[in-house]
């Protein structure tokens, strides 16, 4: 008997809950409303050719976030980027991208460091993304022997993040 009366009571308690928060929407019945995630963006329409479009990815929106937080290296469209890019040494570069920075930016382009865990000055990996050419570049520095690599040329402005 208590055992229906406990389960009586928290029956009356979830439906109470969904018709409280059914109540609470602001769209009427007869509007057609479109919701979207949010980290969703839409970029505003422009009949101007003289905008200059950013692009906006896993790394532009998450500035002074550090990139394990953000599960850098699981978001689809930069990892198929980055193997393109550095080939052969993207296993390693991930494996040891253990002691990082946060997200950083200065006019656009951004920077992500990485270096293996107590060893720093032995294996350490810089990204750099120019946001308004939708460009990436690696260096990779294993042992004093340093790999550049370049999606589409190197990119200008990245001393200003190395101060």
């Amino acid at each position: 008997m208590i055992y229906g009366a406990l389960a009586l009571t928290l029956l009356t308690m979830v439906v109470s809950c969904k018709k409280e928060t059914q109540t609470q929407s602001s769209v009427s019945k007869d509007t057609l409303a479109t919701v979207m995630p949010k980290d969703s963006t839409v970029a505003p329409k422009t009949d101007s050719a003289a905008t200059t479009a950013v692009s906006e990815n896993i790394i532009t929106k998450n500035v002074g976030k550090y990139p394990h937080d953000i599960k850098f290296f699981e978001d689809k469209n930069i990892t198929e980027r980055l193997k393109k890019l550095v080939g052969s040494q993207y296993d390693e570069m991930v494996k040891y991208f253990d002691v990082t920075s946060p997200i950083s930016s200065e006019h656009n382009v951004y920077k992500l460091t990485g270096c293996k865990q107590h060893d720093c000055p032995g294996y350490s990996t810089k990204i750099y993304y120019d946001s308004k050419n939708d460009n990436l570049n690696v260096s990779i520095d294993n042992n004093g022997k340093i790999s550049d690599f370049n999606e589409k040329g190197k990119i200008a402005g990245t001393e200003a993040l190395n101060e």
